[in-house]
């Protein structure tokens, strides 16, 4: 496999370790989906064997999400395809989850889109206490949605209301925000201490399995026929549409998917995310926002457009002119982050 390396030790632990060849991060490129599905397969096989699964990254955050290359090739005629592709990808990620083993995750770094529908596999989630790492489903934010398990586990996870500013808006959220919200179950201080936990937590739990899987489970906050939900998604249709002006399918695609798919069994609601990934994956809307606020502006940041004949300089001081509330906050959002600031009114 040139992207997953599998290891099963004496002990019974098997070891799921992502880093995918000549890529600074995992990605959920043709070649994982393909490993993916071999790795299902032998973990299937040493099934006996196994006693817990181990999943970590090789690289310096935990698995970066989709193959945005491989989205900017995507036409309407790839709608079926690309909805058996992730039926695909799905399956195995449920037969990982239902094996009757014990599955961690071992978060060292950020785990964005596809990257925390990884993460969401396991039962169990451990991560480095460190700001600067963020989890999430941004997927909105360029047009897509979290349709690989995303949408269906976070709703079920937070309830129909908790989960929309996670899913509708793509808001990301650090470690100990994820640790107060359940989605992470324990935070350590240095990434050498995250097998030693996982190791731990699969020996007192041999029988765990997902929440949604318990037959006690109840969806937080209730499903849509609670009066007080009803009532909050009666209007959320008509919010989303103030702030798209029915320009941008794919929040309210993610809404429809949340609603419908809390009315339905897990599995039926799996496949209602699909459909809807596969439709907004492929239209026009998304390849624009992910080839303008993905390549385009990384391009930006990295100085793509900068004059090649004039020398770079750092600046050591910013002038804000007019200290009304726009300008306030501007010199307010750089001094706060340790940047001399000169702020005049005019």
């Amino acid at each position: 496999m040139k992207t997953i390396r599998y290891e099963l030790d004496a002990q019974g632990i098997a070891t799921v370790t992502f880093d995918e060849e000549g890529s600074p991060v995992n990605t959920m490129c043709l070649a994982w989906q393909d490993d993916l599905a071999e790795l299902t397969a032998q973990v299937v096989k040493d099934a006996p064997a196994i006693k817990g699964i181990v999943l970590q990254s090789a690289k310096s955050t935990f698995f970066a999400g989709a193959d945005l290359k491989e989205v900017m090739r995507h036409t309407a005629d790839d709608a079926v395809p690309g909805f058996q592709a992730i039926e695909r990808m799905k399956k195995n990620f449920r037969t990982l989850e239902t094996l009757g083993k014990p599955v961690v995750a071992c978060l060292n770094g950020t785990a964005l889109g596809g990257g925390w529908e990884v993460a969401l596999i396991a039962h169990h989630r451990i991560a480095v206490d460190d700001a600067k790492t963020q989890f999430g489903l941004p997927e909105v934010t360029l047009g897509l949605i979290p349709g690989a398990t995303g949408i269906t586990k976070m709703t079920r996870l937070l309830g129909l209301m908790g989960a929309q500013p996670f899913i509708l808006e793509g808001k990301t959220f650090g470690p100990r925000e994820a640790l107060d919200m359940g989605l992470v179950h324990e935070l350590v201080s240095d990434a050498a201490q995250l097998r030693e936990r996982a190791l731990a937590w699969i020996a007192a739990h041999p029988q765990a399995r997902q929440p949604w899987d318990d037959k006690a489970y109840k969806m937080p906050g209730g499903t849509p026929s609670n009066p007080k939900i009803a009532n909050g998604l009666a209007v959320a249709p008509a919010m989303l549409r103030k702030t798209t002006r029915g320009l941008y399918p794919a929040p309210e695609a993610a809404l429809a998917v949340m609603v419908e798919g809390a009315l339905v069994d897990y599995d039926t609601a799996l496949r209602i995310e699909s459909r809807a990934l596969a439709k907004v994956m492929t239209g026009p809307v998304a390849r624009a926002m992910v080839s303008a606020f993905f390549f385009d502006l990384n391009a930006i940041k990295s100085g793509r457009s900068r004059p090649k004949d004039v020398p770079r300089s750092k600046p050591l001081k910013v002038g804000v002119l007019g200290a009304g509330m726009m300008g306030a906050g501007i010199a307010w959002a750089n001094a706060s982050r340790g940047i001399p600031t000169v702020l005049k009114d005019v």
